[in-house]
């Protein structure tokens, strides 16, 4: 069975197929069964999906019924039909991830690993032996990474990174993380006092987008009251800081990322009081118990 390529947005062809010799063919499913195998094994503990989760090292994430399944089974069961990998037409840089069918204890799945810049191999200066004489490189060569991203069961798929898998599907209708617009709505918000002339995207990375799409998902900016919220803070000894009174208080947007991170593990609840000990944590990762 051959290698695939998952293809970027720039190029037709969104699988291609690249053929190997026999034996580079043996090592490659060889390497892809055991990284397979390992990753079912070591992460056998499947959870559902849950954005601002981090899974321990034996848990993984499922997803049933992916979309993103369909086109890499279609290629596994008709690969000669899939156009084969041609580097002079279609560039190295343009292979978002690879896969490989592997069959674990008679189940079929297929093994997905992301690909990057890192892996491509710069041979155009090097020398090669041949014959008893050297010879500059002329071809196109790239690495294999040694972990899978992901595993897919029919429409099935286990992971552990979203990041990671948003770089190879689109995976907007499983979780988005905000929009400069809806960062910019999120700080215009009523419960908020933002100084004149600060942009919250000029900070807003990955964590800060994914932060405020948690936050309002849960509406806790709704659903509670600045009295509350203070209440909360004071708990778990979080500096909440508000302006005005009554009505017209509100909470005070620090300009600082660092602070404004603070603030966002705040409203998303990321601070906790431990029930036994009563000491304060922040939360790594955190998913609905029930």
């Amino acid at each position: 069975m051959p290698l695939f390529a998952i293809i970027d947005k720039n190029v037709a062809s969104s699988i291609l197929r690249i053929d190997t010799d026999k034996k580079t063919d043996v090592t490659l499913s060889e390497l892809f069964h055991d990284q397979a195998s390992q990753f079912m094994s070591h992460h056998s503990n499947g959870i559902i999906f849950c954005a601002g989760y981090k899974p321990s090292y034996g848990e993984r994430f499922e997803i049933d019924k992916f979309k993103g399944s369909t086109a890499l089974l279609d290629a596994v069961k008709r690969n000669t039909a899939i156009p084969k990998w041609d580097p002079s037409k279609v560039k190295i840089e343009n292979i978002k991830a690879l896969f490989m069918p592997v069959k674990i204890n008679n189940t079929d799945y297929i093994c997905l690993q992301t690909f990057n810049k890192g892996q491509v191999l710069d041979i155009s200066k090097s020398l090669f032996l041949s014959n008893q004489t050297f010879t500059m490189a002329n071809t196109s060569g790239f690495n294999i990474d040694d972990k899978a991203v992901a595993v897919i069961e029919n429409d099935k798929i286990y992971f552990r990174s979203f990041h990671k898998l948003r770089s190879i599907f689109n995976m907007d209708s499983y979780f988005v993380s905000a929009t400069d617009k809806q960062v910019t709505m999120f700080s215009c918000h009523s419960k908020f006092e933002v100084a004149p002339g600060f942009d919250l995207n000029t900070v807003a990375d990955t964590v800060v987008r994914t932060k405020i799409t948690l936050i309002q998902n849960s509406k806790i900016l709704e659903t509670e009251s600045i009295s509350a919220l203070k209440k909360a803070a004071t708990k778990v000894n979080f500096p909440l800081k508000t302006i005005g009174s009554g009505k017209n208080e509100k909470i005070v947007m620090p300009s600082e990322k660092k602070d404004i991170k603070k603030l966002l593990d705040f409203l998303e609840e990321d601070i906790f009081t431990a029930e036994i000990s009563k000491k304060i944590y922040k939360s790594n990762s955190k998913r609905p118990y029930k």
